[in-house]
């Protein structure tokens, strides 16, 4: 008999690859993930750079990650400074969800008259608006110099949106991320279920 299983090396491979996704819905974006992750070579881990911030740092994906089987990514942000959960090991450059939420806060504290147009921002983005085009059409998001630059936060929120819909495939992705957004950060009432 021979053996059919392959010996793999202790340590994985890492291949940094630069891509780009974009796409007006998610469906499109969700299948876009699925096809690229199809290409991967067994026992490798990835990079994936998949945003440039004005500020130069760039937004990368990391491949596989403990959840789902190896079917999710983890968003990190070269040089992400985390203010919520300090302290937790190789997370650091990988913001949160509280991270995020923290980040809104910071800058409706300090500009809450232009809370109207940091919602438009964040909607565009649940609407799979690409940040760049957002902050070129909201120029009055300049205002904001509390925490993360706008444009970080936005990609953030994308690619953290882009996850939930990766993870909750058939469920409510996103719109679990977009909801704690409108009830913590713009204070909006709850919404009721659908029927």
């Amino acid at each position: 008999m021979k053996r059919r299983s392959h010996a793999y090396s202790a340590s994985k491979e890492l291949r940094v690859l630069d891509w780009a996704l974009s796409s007006a819905d998610r469906r499109t974006l969700r299948r876009t993930i699925a096809e690229k992750w199809s290409e991967e070579e067994p026992y490798t881990n990835y990079r994936y750079n998949v945003e440039k911030c004005s500020a130069g740092n760039r937004v990368y994906l990391l491949r596989p990650t403990w959840l789902n089987k190896g079917f999710d990514f983890q968003v990190n942000v070269e040089g992400l400074v985390k203010v919520v959960k300090l302290g937790k090991g190789p997370t650091r450059e990988m913001p949160s969800h509280g991270d995020l939420i923290h980040d809104l806060r910071l800058k409706l504290e300090k500009r809450p008259t232009y809370a109207p147009v940091l919602y438009d921002a964040v909607g565009g983005v649940y609407d799979c608006g690409e940040p760049s085009e957002i902050v070129r059409q909201l120029p009055r998001l300049t205002v904001f110099k509390a925490g993360w630059p706008v444009d970080q936060l936005l990609y953030i929120i994308k690619w953290l949106m882009i996850e939930q819909d990766v993870t909750y495939w058939l469920q409510r992705g996103r719109d679990m991320l977009m909801c704690g957004i409108e009830t913590d950060v713009f204070e909006l009432p709850a919404r009721k279920p659908h029927a």
